[in-house]
């Protein structure tokens, strides 16, 4: 019967301790690839995004929390009032910073997390558009 051998049965006789155990200290250290080259302009893009709605979900909110204090923020136009305006910074903050948020996260974390690019930059982007247009 053939033996097969791991790679961690194969520490020389001078890394264990006297009780036979390997330590931490005498293992061998896994030798680092070439540096992974990670798709950070998605990153980019999603952390752009992420700001962009950010100040204007926000900028929303603030123009409609005006206008329940002071009623001539209103404008006397219809398309400005509160209950026109307040759908507006919800989904803005919710969907279109929080997700931006989340995909920008993701993109970061995954890559790193896995130790390789995503497979395609392609496909990142298509998935950026799409998720802005989305949201307009």
């Amino acid at each position: 019967m053939r033996s097969t051998s791991h790679p961690s049965s194969e520490l020389n006789v001078a890394s264990t301790s006297s009780t036979g155990a390997a330590t931490a200290a005498n293992l061998p250290l896994a030798t680092a690839g070439p540096a992974a080259e990670y798709d950070e302009d998605i990153v980019r893009l999603f952390l752009a995004a992420t700001i962009l709605w950010g100040v204007v979900g926000m900028l929303v909110g603030v123009i409609i929390a005006l206008q329940l204090a002071w009623w001539p923020a209103n404008l006397g136009l219809p398309w400005t009032t509160f209950g026109r305006l307040r759908p507006l910074h919800t989904n803005a903050v919710i969907f279109a910073f929080g997700g931006n948020v989340i995909f920008t996260a993701i993109y970061y974390s995954m890559q790193r997390l896995l130790k390789t690019r995503m497979w395609s930059d392609a496909l990142s982007r298509v998935h950026f558009w799409g998720w802005q247009l989305i949201i307009v």
